[in-house]
């Protein structure tokens, strides 16, 4: 089986930044209750986070990004796979999807 690293599309950049989530679905569990995820490192094609909740794999999910202008834009992708932390949190790996390309690119271009 391929590691993490070994699939990914794109390069990845470290980035500390608190990303507000929207709501996350799946076919067993759905929640839009107010939550936050810190953003580890981020791609044009995907994103990993640590929450302090679990998500299932495959479940959708939608978050706000922050551009420097204060403006806010909606991202979103399907959660890939989801790692225990010691700190009872766990990381996740989320796959954007292609229309979050753009905006998650111009976000990268801003806080580098």
């Amino acid at each position: 089986m391929a590691s993490q690293e070994d699939r990914r599309n794109a390069p990845r950049s470290p980035i500390q930044d608190t990303l507000f989530i929207e709501s996350v679905s799946s076919n067993q569990i759905s929640m839009v209750e107010p939550a936050t995820a810190n953003a580890i490192n981020a791609s044009s094609t995907g994103l990993q986070v640590e929450l302090d909740f679990a998500v299932l794999e495959n479940a959708e999910i939608a978050l706000w990004i922050n551009a420097d202008t204060g403006e806010r834009t909606l991202i979103s992708g399907i959660v890939r796979w989801v790692q225990a932390t010691e700190r009872e949190s766990c990381l996740v790996g989320i796959e954007l999807d292609e229309a979050s390309g753009p905006a998650i690119a111009d976000w990268l271009k801003g806080i580098h």
